[in-house]
């Protein structure tokens, strides 16, 4: 008899639980694991920032499910919103369809928590949905440029001010993208950076509080450092459309509030009869079992989950690291359920520290037992953490694209490591050099092997590599060829030359008057197929 369990939401939690089950249950065809997601993608929302302000594209936070999960056989993907819990008849109810469940998990992540604050959701913004960031950087282009016009001194200063509510992770690392992003915009929009008004407005009377006070004070230092403005102890009372009213202090003239002050639960988590506590987080016991309910094998993970250690008096943040944890704990105690043995695990609060990004070049982190690291080193631990993630839900695609898109792909030299590996350059040029080195080899081949010596046995291979590398076909793999061969000690050092020429024709020069101009997409398109499936925007359940 199948068993089927159901994941309700493909965020951080959702789709770390269910790599986990299906690979727990991938010799077993009794038992299915249906996720889902109202979109056919996981949205790595802790990046968004870096959509709104432009320093990587949309699709680089969007990792479409059919790609993580093409391999596990036990795994139907649907595309839906769920809205209604049966958990009597154990049925999740979704516009679309009817879900029956064995095991349920419900991880649909949270929302933005305006705390009632009038006119934030009609006159600001928020980061917490790719709909969120894409308006967020559309209304930052569309503001400056008309600001960068504005002949009215007062207007003018409205719409080049931007304000960010709250000092969070969110908050902070919005602040660090709009220092550098305010860079960009100048030049767009002929400005001096300086008239980008750039504040920070925090209720409480210390910004940043997720860091000890020492590191706090470092970030406090460095964003001040870049002319930004801080407002401690200010309380936003209201949102305008062309002002931001504070409590006991003069109102600021903006036309852009970005708000990250709070997170709550999803809201349609409200109607599914599950007790909540502070924030709309749904209770849950030491197992992340839902409380009340823990007969019907319902958990709850991520920002949903009211995940609390056993004699803790707070529940832990709602952060990503948090959510992989929830995930682990749920899916090992789903796995429970589901095989009869009750052998549950506790819920531990496993925090390993904080790393947070100001930015492409600044970094703060507190990890390791509190240790502090600040800087360069900081912001390669924080891009650490965030292919771990990709780590761990075996996406080899998705690592490598976030490779390409943080450190090469990158507009305006915004990475870690500037220009020196963010500079695009067309390959063109590159051509006359590919085309000669091809014929060295080709010519030394066959006639009296002053590179490669006879007695190596390797001229066909050296012949076979120079024809590859003349027609620019399967460029890249010749020239790592060639460069393996060298290190391995065959040439003489007055042939090093060709080393360091066939390291610099790894950059594509294939794809310009060469075979892998076509071959290079075809097999992109062909294996990616083979690999993963053909991403949909719509994932139907299987009938």
């Amino acid at each position: 008899m199948t068993k089927n369990i159901v994941v309700v939401g493909a965020g951080f939690a959702g789709v770390y639980a269910t790599k986990r089950l299906a690979k727990h249950f991938k010799s077993n065809a009794d038992v299915q694991i249906t996720l889902i997601d109202r979109h056919s993608y996981f949205t790595y929302l802790t990046r968004l920032h870096e959509v709104a302000t432009e320093r990587v594209a949309p699709s680089s936070v969007e990792c479409d499910l059919q790609r993580i999960f093409h391999k596990q056989k036990n795994v139907q993907i649907v595309t839906d919103n769920i809205s209604e819990v049966d958990k009597e008849n154990k049925k999740v109810i979704g516009e679309n369809g009817t879900y029956p469940f064995d095991s349920l998990l419900i991880s649909m992540g949270g929302e933005p928590n305006d705390f009632g604050t009038p006119g934030v959701k009609e006159n600001g913004f928020t980061l917490w949905s790719m709909e969120d960031a894409l308006q967020l950087k559309e209304h930052i282009r569309e503001i400056i440029a008309r600001g960068a016009v504005e002949r009215d001194p007062e207007k003018r200063k409205a719409m080049l001010t931007l304000v960010v509510c709250g000092s969070g992770f969110t908050g902070a690392e919005t602040i660090g993208e709009l220092i550098d992003y305010r860079k960009v915009l100048a030049k767009d929009y002929k400005l001096d950076p300086s008239e980008i008004k750039i504040i920070l407005v925090e209720a409480a009377p210390t910004i940043i509080n997720m860091l000890d006070r020492t590191n706090a004070a470092h970030a406090e230092a460095y964003i001040k450092k870049n002319n930004i403005e801080i407002r401690k102890s200010s309380m936003i009372t209201s949102v305008n459309p062309d002002s931001v009213d504070i409590k006991d202090q003069d109102s600021i003239a903006t036309n852009t509030l970005i708000w990250t002050a709070g997170v709550k639960t999803n809201h349609t988590a409200d109607s599914f009869g599950i007790d909540a506590g502070r924030g709309g987080r749904l209770v849950t016991n030491q197992y992340l079992q839902a409380k009340g309910f823990e007969d019907k094998s319902i958990y709850v993970a991520g920002d949903d989950a009211n995940a609390t250690e056993q004699g803790a008096e707070r529940a832990v943040p709602q952060t990503a690291q948090e959510a992989e944890n929830e995930a682990i704990v749920s899916a090992e105690n789903i796995a429970a359920d589901i095989e009869g043995n009750q052998n549950y695990t506790e819920f531990k609060d496993k925090n390993m520290g904080f790393t947070v990004s100001f930015g492409a070049y600044y970094g703060i982190a507190q990890v390791f037992g509190g240790k502090r690291v600040r800087g360069w080193l900081a912001t390669i631990m924080k891009h650490g953490t965030n292919l771990l993630y990709f780590w761990r839900i075996r996406s080899g695609y998705f690592m490598m694209m976030y490779l390409l898109d943080e450190f090469f792909r990158v507009e305006n030299n915004r990475t870690v490591f500037g220009g020196n590996t963010a500079r695009r350059s067309t390959v063109l040029w590159s051509v006359p050099l590919r085309l000669f080195l091809g014929i060295v080899l080709m010519v030394d081949a066959f006639s009296i092997n002053t590179i490669i010596p006879v007695g190596m046995g390797l001229t066909v291979l050296e012949g076979i590599i120079g024809c590859l590398i003349f027609f620019g076909w399967f460029t890249w793999l010749a020239d790592l060829a060639l460069v393996i061969i060298f290190l391995m000690g065959v040439p003489t050092w007055a042939h090093a030359w060709i080393v360091f020429a066939a390291i610099a024709l790894m950059n594509g020069s294939g794809r310009s008057f060469g075979i892998d101009y076509w071959f290079v997409p075809w097999l992109q398109k062909t294996w990616g197929k083979a690999r993963y499936g053909t991403p949909k925007a719509v994932y139907e359940p299987k009938k």
